[in-house]
């Protein structure tokens, strides 16, 4: 018995080696078919404030991404340059209520990610903790 399991391993290690010299490893491989992406129309409303708010609903994954974008125009800082930076910084280091390490502890337990900038901020979640940020 220990003689026929050494004769299949050593069978099976010895084609292993031979298949594996038949693979030209400076070649490059070839491509699979192109995926096709459907990026669904957006459902697009105005608020009352006049805020445009564009949706695309993809139900594949059980997230929530949220984006809100800034059209404005570029402004002069001046002297004070880097302080809008520095104040989108800001906007994720908690509230008068909520300290920073209390906010960041609730958003990593809801497994979310939230990022500001000066253009505007973003965020996404689980749909199911998306209504409790």
């Amino acid at each position: 018995m220990k003689k026929q399991f050494t004769y299949i391993a050593v069978a099976f290690l010895f084609s292993g080696m031979l298949s594996a010299q038949k693979i030209d490893i400076n070649a490059m491989p070839k491509p699979g078919p192109t995926p096709a992406i459907n990026i669904a129309k957006p459902k697009t409303f105005q608020l009352k404030n006049g805020m445009t708010v564009m949706v695309v609903e993809n139900n594949k994954l059980p997230r929530v991404n949220v984006s809100l974008s800034m059209d404005r125009q570029p402004y002069f800082e001046g002297d004070v340059t880097g302080v809008s930076e520095i104040m989108a910084d800001q906007l994720g280091n908690g509230t008068t209520t909520l300290s920073k390490d209390a906010f960041n502890k609730k958003v990593d337990f809801l497994g979310a990610n939230l990022n500001f900038s000066t253009g505007g901020a973003s965020s996404n979640s689980l749909s199911k903790y998306f209504l409790k940020f």
